[in-house]
């Protein structure tokens, strides 16, 4: 899922029928990554969408099990054997937050567990996409439009702010608002998972802990 659509965008106040739906799809594309880039959700995870994956896991020798994504869902977890034959071992598991947990333990070893299922933030399974967020990467889609159509009517070297011309601070976007939403959803450290995790799957969703 799309953090903007093209019709959500085409219907805003930043859309101009100069830009052909290819043109806006692509700057939409950009600004997500882009958003996803800036907040380091994409990095670690923090998807505001559920995204389904296989991983391939580390065997602790203990009974937890860490996942490098935000658990949503389990599929299926494989343990792989040395000799390489696979035992399903999903209905032993019990997810939450980004970790695994089994009671006979994980077996030690490299790349021996496989783990299919959706990974993304827990805080906006089954919402809607947040405005602010629809907004942030609008107006970042439109900020590269408008670039892209000047740097394709202009061919000229910007001179350097004058006596008069001071410097502007930095911005991270050049858009201080849409900067100020993304600090609101960056994504700092890891150590939140303790904050956000969901109950275990075999639990009801108001039995968090």
């Amino acid at each position: 899922m799309a953090l903007v659509t093209l019709t959500e965008f085409k219907s805003s106040v930043y859309y101009r029928d100069v830009w052909t739906d290819s043109q806006v799809q692509d700057a939409l594309d950009y600004s997500e990554a882009r958003f996803y880039e800036f907040t380091r959700r994409d990095r670690l995870g923090y998807w505001l969408e559920e995204r389904a994956l296989t991983l391939t896991l580390d065997g602790t020798g203990h009974r937890l099990l860490r996942s490098p994504y935000p658990i949503i869902s389990v599929t299926s977890v494989i343990i792989i054997g040395q000799d390489g034959t696979e035992t399903d071992v999903t209905s032993e598991v019990r997810a939450r937050g980004h970790f695994l947990w089994r009671e006979d333990g994980w077996p030690y070893g490299f790349a021996n567990v496989k783990l299919t299922g959706t990974f993304g933030d827990p805080r906006f399974v089954g919402q809607s996409i947040p405005r602010d967020v629809k907004e942030a990467v609008m107006r970042l889609a439109y900020r590269k439009l408008q670039r892209d159509r000047i740097a394709g009517e202009r061919s000229y070297e910007r001179r350097a702010p004058g006596p008069t011309e001071p410097i502007p601070p930095p911005t991270l976007t050049g858009d201080r608002e849409t900067d100020a939403i993304i600090r609101t959803y960056t994504v700092n450290d890891l150590t939140a998972a303790v904050d956000i995790r969901g109950p275990w799957q075999d639990e009801t969703t108001d039995a968090q802990v």
